[in-house]
């Protein structure tokens, strides 16, 4: 004998990041006897979770940019989201304007001294640092009366914030390696590349965990069954096994059960959209 359970956004447990939904047996109490199996038969969870957020504490780092005889910071403090590295330099680049850490070439283009590339042939991200100029070049304006610095000198970075290291593949230093507060700067150009492999995402594949299933040979006993985020940011990530995986219950009378979604490291993960389909497949 088999059953089909469904859930779905009513059955999001509250205080849970969305992460964990309960089911109540309409009798009360179900039982299960002993050799029970449970599987997944199709889930259906929205890509709502951040790579970037307070939650991870990756959300910050810090700009020394070149302003007159010395150096003027400026902190940034990254809204939650799923940034690529591509947004994130845009970000960077708003926050350059809003500050007034920029000029505009003779071709229109805004310069903004620093910038964060992907560098795919090596598996890392590169910040790419310039000169900012001593002497307005001709032709350039100066539209945010940028003080500019009276020896021609790149921006630095201070990565103190050990969540944003690893996201953009640099431990906490300053960049270009060498630079510190109040230091005098280098008078060339330069680009550095992460030392340590960039995590773009906590997230890399979703695990549920049901209560209950009875895994016993597992580290963790309630494991149901494991999937791949096969869908991009603010889509549908879509799973159906392509046979019936199934794994063994725990027996006796049950008023509920819940599943929980967590990442590959077993932590719960903090999803904004409850709009979910679980479709789950109960033998007796």
């Amino acid at each position: 004998m088999s059953f089909s359970l469904v859930l779905n956004s009513s059955n999001v447990v509250a205080g849970s990041n969305n992460n964990t939904y309960k089911y109540n047996f309409i009798q009360g109490s179900f039982n299960l006897p002993e050799n029970s199996e449970i599987s997944v038969s199709s889930v259906i969870v929205p890509y709502s979770f951040y790579n970037i957020s307070t939650a991870y504490n990756n959300n910050f780092f810090l700009i020394a940019y070149p302003v007159g005889g010395g150096y003027s910071s400026l902190d940034i403090n990254i809204p939650d989201g799923f940034y690529t590295i591509s947004t994130l330099n845009s970000y960077i680049q708003q926050r350059c304007i809003a500050a007034n850490f920029y000029l505009i070439n003779d071709s229109g283009q805004y310069v903004y001294y620093l910038t964060i590339n992907p560098n795919i042939t090596y598996y890392a991200n590169q910040f790419i640092f310039s000169k900012v100029p001593s002497i307005l070049p001709v032709g350039w304006t100066n539209p945010g009366g940028l003080l500019l610095p009276t020896t021609s000198i790149s921006p630095y970075i201070n990565i103190s914030n050990s969540g944003f290291g690893t996201y953009v593949g640099f431990k906490n230093d300053f960049y270009p390696l060498g630079y510190a507060v109040g230091y005098s700067g280098v008078n060339s150009s330069t680009a550095v590349n992460s030392n340590q492999t960039p995590v773009g995402s906590n997230v890399n594949s979703i695990l549920m965990r049901c209560s209950i299933v009875n895994n016993r040979i597992g580290v963790i006993s309630d494991m149901m069954d494991a999937f791949p985020i096969n869908a991009t940011f603010g889509s549908n990530i879509s799973y159906t096994p392509p046979f019936q995986k199934w794994v063994k219950a725990s027996s006796g009378n049950f008023n509920n059960m819940t599943i929980q979604f967590v990442d590959q490291n077993f932590n719960p993960i903090v999803m904004n959209d409850n709009n979910i389909l679980i479709t789950i497949l109960i033998k007796k």
